[in-house]
């Protein structure tokens, strides 16, 4: 549950008569979110690999579909925005789903203009995110093989989810 209640009550003066003073109690409940339990449960079953590529989002995408038979696509309703310094910038977000697999693929571009979505890994250009359950550690490891020998590619490594700290960009 990403979701958590907290009561709190509220005093309003009771504008019944002016030599009254009782107050009137009003209990108002607030929605908190849960921000440890929403990555928890985002991150479950989930594996991130770092890409180095001077290629274009798109382009890489394309060659990595060519090569390794997959299907990724822009899907722009993911499009992370994030705001710094007045200034929005905007994270392109390719998706390829296996439905048989339970598994889902992300493609993320890591940078816009100058600005990172992970500045922890401003050596990263783009981040691959697999989750499912089908996926293990062998069948990742597999995965970035492959990839080391798309064209495009200049550098592929495995990354700890548990050590990224602006994991949270990756949620959409």
């Amino acid at each position: 549950m990403y979701f958590g209640y907290q009561e709190e009550s509220i005093e309003q003066p009771n504008s019944q008569t002016e030599n009254d003073n009782t107050n009137c109690h009003m209990s108002v409940l607030k929605l908190k979110l849960d921000h440890d339990q929403l990555l928890e449960d985002f991150f479950e079953s989930t594996h991130v690999i770092g890409i180095v590529s001077s290629a274009r989002d798109y382009q890489l995408c394309w060659q990595i579909n060519k090569h390794m038979h997959l299907d990724f696509r822009i899907n722009n309703s993911l499009e992370i925005n994030l705001s710094k310094n007045n200034r929005a910038f905007y994270f392109s977000v390719f998706e390829f789903e296996e439905p048989i697999k339970s598994s889902v693929h992300y493609f993320y571009n890591n940078h816009c203009q100058a600005e990172y979505l992970l500045p922890e890994l401003k050596n990263v250009d783009f981040l691959w995110m697999v989750k499912g359950d089908y996926y293990q550690l062998n069948d990742i490891k597999k995965l970035i093989d492959q990839l080391r020998h798309v064209e495009l590619v200049q550098l592929v490594s495995l990354l700890d989810i548990r050590e990224i700290k602006n994991k949270m960009n990756l949620i959409f």
